[in-house]
């Protein structure tokens, strides 16, 4: 032990078989969802009873530990005898399967305490609810041992799903607590069934068939890509043709290649039967994805180019999460899914496909980081370059009748760090589809409005492109990170219809002919946003010659040039619209502005800081910076997301320093960070992206990558 440490020397148990500490530091606290532990009061744990199951501290073993005076990249050459780093835990702390005994911990200079990962810790205050009778559950494990089905059956655990490191179990409420004091075990939540976000109407829409082809009424806004501005794109030959998009959705059309709409014809490359793995149909019954896919790559063939994609030259892979289940009795329209969401990326990835939208979820109290959003996570830290797009959910109500929507109601995976969250705007539809007032459109169980007061409820649904729809899920996620990260618009898009018989046209927003119909909900501004990503990807490859474009690059490119929605009196980023609507000319051709994109792969260090300048010429143009990055996969058991923490700030020419994101100091929540100066005065701008903490790094570097992009009237040099 170093004599240089403050503290008192302890080698007593406080808790037998909970706490055990080398010295007292009095660190900052480590932050459960369930608890957060103060090193300076360890002492009052003994009298709560949440922690007095039994642990261990035999090798195998989990257990919690905080550090001090030492770089994460050091502590772990240091614990290489004792112990292997797990995950994080905030503040200055990591969860570490012991090698041999715990007591080795003791003998660590860096190491501040320790103490056994308790069950109490590791399960959803929902689950800790949860009655006596049977609970269906979700479980992620620790990588480092197989959880046989042997042991969870004698626990009496039923097991509905399995893989390495995920399972779905029904079980007793009684005997959770079994499971979770398991050591394979990192977390435990109530399972909750994905949806698909189509708003529905309050009420059913006329089914009749109509033969409508006036498509000059819509002036362009037909599927709302108009609204995204990429029309300065389109001139320069960027359509998506050398991109494929996955689409993980319902299906599409008739599931048949020879026999698919005509305005989709030619470009589907490939189809995973996800839901229906048994016979291999990807047809879909439900008429979501025909609608979503069109949205993004629909080309307009049977429209004279009028209800058109955003992208829509791109090829498409579909994976139809579509199926037929049983509930009492009934046979009902649902879905598919693997058990762990990254699952769905490995194949398109390996095709070529560096763009996966999805526009389902689930429904999460107060927008928490969960399992799935984890492993999201992981997969696009693994695989840089893949963009990943999920919508928001369509939760946004204004239950307490303030005229404003209620906050945190985001689905899961949507509160992933390193996914493109998309919200909804308004789209431009005056005629035909759904008119009707905010006030009209959705219908409580109780049978009152879901957005009962003003301005919202006499605002109707899609007469103003500037403003957010009621039902777009609302952030901020509960550890406080900004999310939507952008809008885009989600009410009366006109898109393509599924033929298959099956689907139930009252479900829509209104048919419009034999080929299209109108939807609405995030679910249709998601794909919109997955056709921009396309176009972001085409224009570095082929226009600047990058050979390789991360997704935080493509993310920090559509952030920097989206359009604030809030008005003067609440500025962007907010939990309504996130960083604004996406505007690709603005993201790409900024007019009277220049623009310089910096895909640092390479990353920056733990404390190490990288310097840009910028000379502004001119103070008649905003001066915008945008800071994105991809960061390791936080723990679903902690109340803070964040591991890796990188600092933006820009120093004015007087010596003045901004923040992002409307702080007046470093934001310590957000992997995305943006300064906007309104007025800059001439002179040397200077931009700072400092590593604060890299607590996990890249293997090679022990760095942490990013993507930095700047617009303003500033020397292109």
């Amino acid at each position: 032990m170093s004599s240089s440490h403050k503290g008192v020397f302890l080698s007593v148990l406080l808790i037998p078989g909970i706490i055990s500490t080398t010295q007292f530091a009095y660190g900052s606290s480590l932050y459960f969802k369930n608890a957060v532990l103060d090193p300076q009061n360890l002492n009052t744990l003994a009298h709560d009873k949440r922690f007095q199951t039994p642990t261990s501290n035999e090798a195998g073993s989990v257990h919690m530990i905080q550090f001090e005076g030492i770089s994460v990249e050091a502590l772990s050459k240091e614990m290489e005898s004792a112990a292997t780093l797990l995950r994080y835990i905030p503040d200055d702390g990591f969860l570490v399967q012991v090698k041999n005994h715990a007591s080795e911990l003791n003998r660590l200079e860096h190491v501040v305490w320790h103490a056994p990962y308790h069950a109490y810790l590791k399960m959803s205050k929902a689950l800790v609810k949860a009655s006596k009778e049977e609970t269906r559950f979700v479980v992620q494990l620790f990588l480092f041992e197989d959880l046989s089905n042997t042991v969870l059956e004698k626990l009496g655990a039923i097991v509905l799903e399995k893989s390495r490191r995920f399972l779905k179990l029904e079980i007793s409420g009684a005997e959770l607590l079994k499971v979770a004091a398991l050591s394979q075990v990192e977390w435990m939540d109530l399972y909750r069934e994905p949806v698909m976000h189509i708003e529905k109407p309050a009420y059913p829409v006329s089914s009749n068939l109509l033969l409508k082809k006036d498509f000059e009424q819509f002036q362009g806004y037909a599927t709302g890509a108009k609204v995204l501005n990429a029309q300065g794109l389109y001139a320069r030959g960027i359509t998506g043709a050398s991109e494929v998009i996955t689409i993980a959705d319902s299906g599409l059309d008739v599931g048949e290649i020879q026999e698919l709409h005509a305005d989709v014809q030619g470009r589907v490359v490939g189809a995973y039967a996800v839901g229906r793995p048994e016979i291999g149909k990807w047809d879909d019954p439900l008429g979501h994805g025909t609608h979503v896919v069109g949205l993004a790559v629909g080309n307009g063939t049977k429209s004279n180019g009028h209800v058109r994609g955003v992208a829509y030259e791109a090829r498409m892979i579909i994976q139809s999460l579509f199926k037929w289940a049983t509930t009492l009795g009934h046979v009902i329209k649902s879905m598919g899914l693997p058990a762990d969401v990254d699952r769905l990326f490995e194949g398109p990835y390996a095709d070529g496909s560096r763009i996966h939208t999805n526009s389902w979820g689930s429904e999460l109290p107060n927008g928490e980081y969960d399992i799935q959003s984890a492993f999201l996570d992981y997969f696009v830290w693994q695989y840089p370059d893949f963009v990943v797009l999920f919508a928001a959910g369509n939760f946004g109500v204004d239950l307490d009748q303030d005229g404003v929507i209620d906050r945190s109601s985001l689905a899961s995976p949507a509160t992933a760090k390193n996914c493109i969250t998309v919200g909804a705007s308004e789209n431009y539809i005056l005629t035909d589809g759904l008119q009707m007032k905010w006030l009209d459109m959705g219908i409580s169980g109780d049978g009152l409005s879901l957005w009962p007061a003003e301005p919202i409820a006499s605002d109707f649904i899609s007469n103003n492109v500037s403003q957010v729809a009621a039902f777009s899920s609302r952030g901020p996620t509960q550890d406080g990170r900004l999310k939507p990260d952008v809008v885009a618009p989600g009410t009366n898009n006109l898109s393509l219809r599924s033929r298959v018989p099956e689907v139930n046209p009252e479900e829509s927003w209104g048919v419009f002919n034999e080929d299209y119909v109108f939807m609405g909900g995030t679910s249709m501004a998601t794909p919109l946003v997955a056709g921009a990503v396309a176009l972001v990807r085409q224009y570095y490859q082929e226009v600047e010659d990058r050979k390789f474009v991360s997704s935080a690059l493509v993310k920090a490119t559509l952030i920097n040039g989206a359009d604030d929605l809030s008005g003067e009196s609440v500025r962007k980023p907010n939990s309504d619209q996130g960083f604004g609507r996406v505007n690709l000319e603005e993201s790409l051709l900024p007019t009277q502005k220049v623009r310089r994109s910096f895909d640092e792969t390479m990353g920056v260090k733990h404390g190490e800081e990288k310097v840009y300048s910028l000379k502004v010429m001119a103070s008649d143009q905003k001066l915008r910076v945008t800071l994105a990055y991809h960061d390791y996969p936080g723990s679903p058991a902690v109340r803070k997301a964040l591991v890796n923490d990188l600092d933006l700030s820009i120093e004015t020419p007087s010596g003045e320093v901004f923040y992002p994101n409307g702080l007046n100091a470093p934001d310590t929540k957000n992997n995305v960070e943006q300064i906007e100066l309104t007025v800059p005065r001439s002179g040397v701008y200077t931009v700072h992206v400092r590593g604060k903490a890299i607590r996990v790094g890249t293997d090679t570097y022990h760095a942490q990558p990013y993507a930095l992009v700047a617009t303003g009237k500033f020397s292109s040099e």
